[in-house]
């Protein structure tokens, strides 16, 4: 069996630790902070290493567990810890292998975004801040915020968006920057949460890396292209070293090494019934984070049974303009246009009993979800029923009876079918009993 060395840190090292461990071979991960080790499970097969190395460090540590391959997964902008993982390797006659994040953005598409500057490295973007007024959104992380102390205005104007750890908020409030100003939070970040950032704080600037789609870059350049704002962009280093993308380090793994995943019998499906609760909504708040077909379809239901319904959405379908122009029966429904932002369920005078996640983005939903849970408000989410506190039923209505269907989260055709059968089994009832009379 195979041992690998994996220096991790990045998403497609965490993606690569999960694949090594379904695999026929023995994995450590290598992760500088007790951040990065909560984000890789250890498994049998599966070490996790926690703690910043020296070159000496990584060498001695390669000759004492006797690792035949080593594969580098660090940031593309970790520079000094790649180099140093090369010589260790090269000390200690191992096999190294570069996994690169591919840069999608290519030169004609930058062009293609107004108001953009270009940097080679932190310094030069630290002095091109100098030239530019207004407030800065730097996406880049704590690591290399005291650069940027010498900028003017840096106390006053500047807005990090840093990892929600201890110890990297200490770090950003010892070098000056107000608590109003630190945004810590765990991304994805989507378009629409950039844009509200940016419309949050009033930004004119956003400083970002070039690290491609998997850090999130395709979103931020959209964001403030929408926005009319400049975006600063830190380019990548070069590498020293070739480099594989994920997926060829993966195919070069099983053609060289015979490393391959293991297949594994499929598990069972964990079931939880859901017990049917009928209560009453009358005068209930419900807040809708989306305006398409299946946001107005749920808003009308609840807004049919008294629910007061707060629909948040940049746009509305055509079934959702109908539905907020209409009202229905006595409930009062409002639309709000703009995209949802971090604290809308929890602190903004609308404290919803109930709430909906029904946008097409599902790094939106997500975050709507975990700051519904954080709040201990019961949510729904359209597109992942393992994350759904409740579901949304099909109703039959008929004489004063009020029916319920449901299923695990999966059926909705057989759902959709059987309320269909209900429905014609007692309006044939009624026409009946009708004929009777």
């Amino acid at each position: 069996m195979y041992k690998l060395l994996l220096f991790a840190g990045t998403t497609e090292g965490r993606e690569l630790a999960e694949y090594l461990a379904g695999c026929k071979v023995q994995v450590t991960a290598c992760v500088a902070t007790e951040y990065g080790e909560t984000l890789i499970s250890p498994q049998t097969n599966l070490t996790v290493h926690t703690g910043r190395m020296d070159r000496q460090q990584m060498q001695q540590l390669i000759q004492q567990e006797g690792f035949d391959l080593v594969i580098d997964a660090t940031h593309p902008y970790a520079a000094v810890v790649t180099q140093n993982i090369a010589a260790a390797c090269a000390q200690t006659d191992v096999p190294l292998y570069r996994c690169l994040r591919e840069s999608e953005q290519g030169q004609d598409e930058l062009e293609g975004y107004p108001h953009l500057l270009m940097a080679q490295d932190t310094e030069q973007a630290a002095h091109l801040l100098e030239e530019i007024e207004g407030n800065i959104l730097l996406t880049t992380g704590s690591k290399e915020l005291p650069a940027y102390r010498q900028v003017k205005g840096f106390t006053e104007r500047f807005y990090p968006r840093v990892l929600p750890l201890a110890n990297v908020v200490e770090s950003c409030l010892a070098l000056g920057i107000p608590a109003a100003h630190l945004i810590a939070m765990q991304g994805p970040f989507s378009q629409e949460m950039n844009l509200a950032m940016i419309r949050q704080w009033n930004i004119s600037c956003l400083v970002t890396k070039e690290s491609g789609k998997t850090g999130g870059v395709d979103q931020k350049l959209a964001a403030a292209k929408q926005a009319g704002i400049s975006v600063l962009l830190i380019r990548r280093p070069s590498e020293q070293v070739a480099g594989w993308s994920l997926q060829a380090l993966k195919q070069e793994l099983a053609q060289r090494f015979g490393i391959r995943p293991v297949q594994a019998a499929p598990k069972p499906r964990l079931h939880r019934k859901r017990f049917p609760l009928f209560v009453s909504l009358y005068g209930r708040r419900a807040l809708v984070v989306g305006g398409g077909k299946i946001a107005a379809r749920r808003a009308r239901v609840l807004a049919c049974f008294g629910c007061r319904v707060q629909v948040i959405a940049p746009k509305l379908s055509e079934k959702m303009e109908q539905l907020l122009q209409g009202g229905e029966q006595d409930a009062q429904l409002q639309w709000i246009c703009r995209s949802w932002q971090p604290g809308d369920c929890t602190g903004q005078g609308y404290l919803p009993d109930l709430a909906l996640a029904a946008t097409d983005d599902p790094a939106v939903n997500t975050a709507f979800v975990e700051e519904c849970h954080r709040a201990g408000i019961p949510v729904n989410r359209c597109d992942c029923h393992e994350e759904c506190d409740f579901y949304f039923p099909a109703i039959v209505e008929h004489d004063g009876l009020v029916i319920g269907i449901a299923s695990d989260g999966t059926q909705h055709k057989q759902v959709k079918q059987t309320a269909a059968r209900f429905r014609e089994l007692l309006c044939s009832k009624r026409i009946h009993t009708e004929q009777k009379e």
